[in-house]
């Protein structure tokens, strides 16, 4: 059906639910005047003729009240632009009928000449205006059964020949004509309120529909998926829930462009269709990441057969990309009852443990990933009390010359003695900070104990000793790291040129916005030091940094040095090349005494590392830096 054929279908069935709600109140009302009628009839001596037409006034009227109450219990289409329009013609023929049976008054009355004629027409005119007030979205019954009646006592009054009578006729005419248009505008007003609250409904329903649904691939988004999976809330389980995120998506935004990229998305949303059982829920709740979820008895496979399908479908060529490989991970969780945010959360982790293994590998999320989540949860959970009570926090680790082992500086490092899990390593807590939105929180608390140890060795006499915090370019893209460390070390008079930035080489998101930060602080004498040298990317790139005063050589360079001649050779590279470019090489992860004395006969001059002490508590590192100043002294 076109939407205009609904839209009047919905207006003529609300003019037919008003039609019958008025005939409720209406009907009575007319029993009581033709009662009222038959009494006056009765009085005066007529009283058979007065009974005949009460019997069929009422009858009609029955008939009428039993259509409205037939049609009320009636289940028929209610989109059925014809069956309503006939319904509403029914009423209109029994009202036409009843107005015929109200025109009898005029032989009640003998032409409206006999004394009792006045209460006729005053009758006549009161249920003429009832059935225009409640008849009035559609004119159509109201006029039928008013014109008849009405037109009579004007033919009537007109034939008697009198001027009072002419005048009267003429007021009756009037009044028809006003009933007759108030029957029309009314029709019209209740007919465009009706079309506006249906047409509001229809835009409703249109945004709230629009509202689930992805644009692009047309399956469900996030929203979508939520209320789908309520709708199955008496389904029994286990449910199977797929998190599929495709690998190698971003090089066809890259190479080819983002329509091409939409397009890919499309024909692969298309593809995940065709081998997802039947009656399962497909969405699309992120750039290039589904979810495809179904109660487990409605596959044939299992779970582990339907994920290899899809990759294999998924990792199947794509003409129209045909220079990049695209591939899927697909993270899977078997749930006994409902639960979206729960369900993706283990999803989410089984797929993770996917990636890890490679593209195109799926995971079914197990005990072992159970523990794993329960552990991460319990880190969550108990971290910001890990930090106000200072049970988390920095621990600072020497960096010392290689030839006296003198300490030229100190790394904040973060240790944390979880009560439950033990150690937490500090990407765990990084990580942990992110996700619970405490990063800021953390970074604060690194930077007052690295202010504590400056204050420290600035009170020492030490002043020839850095103190370094690691810093993510994305960390310092998002917050306001420049001004916390700045404005820090101007409101503890403490000299910027003790402080270190070390930054890891992982790709910011806006390098211009990064770039201006590092400016800022190396403007301020704050020097910025490569952590983590040759893992990250645009190594080389990155020393033609003018800011870039020290690069640190990954530990994973350094340890068994000795036993490595590729790992010397590289390590003696990376020296060289900062001695040309006046850059200062500094090696980490140093823990034996023959890869310390092979670094130093490279050429390198300071590290850091267990061979010379650990990560130690603020006091005990000031301790440290202290009884070497006194032996010096």
């Amino acid at each position: 059906m076109k939407k205009e054929d609904e839209l009047e279908a919905r207006i003529l069935q609300d003019q037919l639910a008003d039609l019958r709600a008025g005939l409720f109140v209406s009907m009575p009302i007319s029993i009581i005047l033709s009662g009222l009628i038959l009494t006056v009839q009765a009085l005066s001596e007529n009283g058979f003729a007065g009974v005949a037409w009460f019997l069929v006034i009422n009858t009609i009227n029955a008939t009428r009240l039993g259509l409205a109450r037939y049609q009320l219990n009636e289940t028929g289409d209610q989109d059925d632009l014809t069956g309503i329009s006939q319904r509403l013609r029914w009423f209109g023929i029994l009202a036409l009928l009843a107005g015929f049976a109200w025109s009898f008054l005029a032989v009640l009355t003998v032409g409206y000449t006999t004394p009792q004629a006045p209460l006729h027409l005053i009758i006549l005119a009161g249920i003429s205006a009832g059935a225009v007030t409640y008849g009035s979205s559609y004119a159509a019954a109201a006029t039928n059964f008013i014109t008849p009646p009405l037109l009579i006592a004007v033919g009537c009054l007109s034939a008697k020949g009198n001027f009072e009578d002419y005048i009267l006729a003429f007021a009756v005419l009037l009044f028809i004509g006003g009933l007759v248009r108030g029957s029309f505008v009314g029709q019209a007003r209740f007919r465009e309120a009706s079309r506006l609250r249906h047409e509001a409904e229809r835009l409703a329903a249109e945004m709230e529909r629009n509202s689930r649904e992805d644009h692009l691939t047309a399956l469900l988004n996030r929203r979508g998926l939520e209320h789908a999976i309520n709708q199955l809330e008496n389904t029994d389980g286990p449910f199977v829930a797929m998190l599929i995120d495709l690998d190698g998506f971003k090089s066809v935004n890259d190479t080819y462009g983002h329509r091409t990229g939409d397009e890919l998305l499309v024909m692969i949303a298309r593809r995940i269709e065709q081998e997802a059982p039947a009656g399962s829920t497909l969405a699309r709740i992120g750039g290039d990441e589904f979810v495809l979820f179904f109660p487990s008895l409605r596959s044939s496979l299992s779970p582990s057969s339907l994920a290899s399908n899809i990759i294999a479908k998924v990792a199947s060529p794509y003409r129209e990309v045909a220079s990049v490989r695209i591939g899927a991970s697909i993270g899977i969780y078997l749930a006994e009852s409902l639960g979206l945010t729960e369900m993706l959360l283990r999803a989410d982790i089984a797929l993770y443990t996917a990636k890890r293994c490679g593209r195109n590998e799926f995971c079914l999320f197990d005990a072992e990933l159970d523990r794993e989540l329960q552990r991460r949860q319990s880190i969550e959970r108990d971290l910001h009390s890990a930090i106000k009570t200072r049970s988390l926090g920095p621990w600072f680790q020497s960096i010392v010359r290689l030839d006296t082992e003198a300490v030229v500086g100190f790394e904040a490092l973060l240790r944390w003695s979880h009560p439950i899990h033990g150690s937490i390593s500090p990407p765990e807590i990084m990580t942990a900070a992110r996700e619970t939105g405490m990063l800021q929180l953390l970074t604060q608390t690194v930077f007052s104990d690295c202010c504590a140890l400056i204050d420290g060795l600035v009170k020492a006499d030490r002043r020839d000793v850095r103190v370094a915090m690691n810093v993510s370019p994305r960390e310092l893209e998002a917050g306001d790291i420049d001004d916390m460390v700045l404005n820090g070390l101007t409101a503890k008079d403490l000299p910027a040129t003790m402080f270190e930035i070390e930054i890891t080489e992982e790709s910011p998101v806006d390098p211009d916005r990064v770039d201006e930060k590092l400016g800022r602080l190396s403007h301020a004498g704050i020097s910025i030091a490569l952590d983590d040298f040759g893992t990250g990317f645009s190594t080389l790139a990155s020393l033609k940094d003018s800011r870039i005063r020290k690069v640190k050589i990954d530990q994973g360079f350094i340890r068994g040095l000795a036993k490595s001649r590729e790992d010397r050779l590289l390590v003696k590279t990376v020296i060289d090349l900062g001695r040309a470019l006046g850059i200062d090489v500094m090696a980490e992860g140093v823990e034996t005494e023959a890869d310390r004395q092979i670094l130093y006969k490279l050429g390198c001059r300071t590290a850091q590392g267990f061979l010379f002490s650990k990560a130690v508590p603020l006091s005990q590192a000031l301790e440290v830096t202290l009884k070497e100043h006194a032996k010096q002294c």
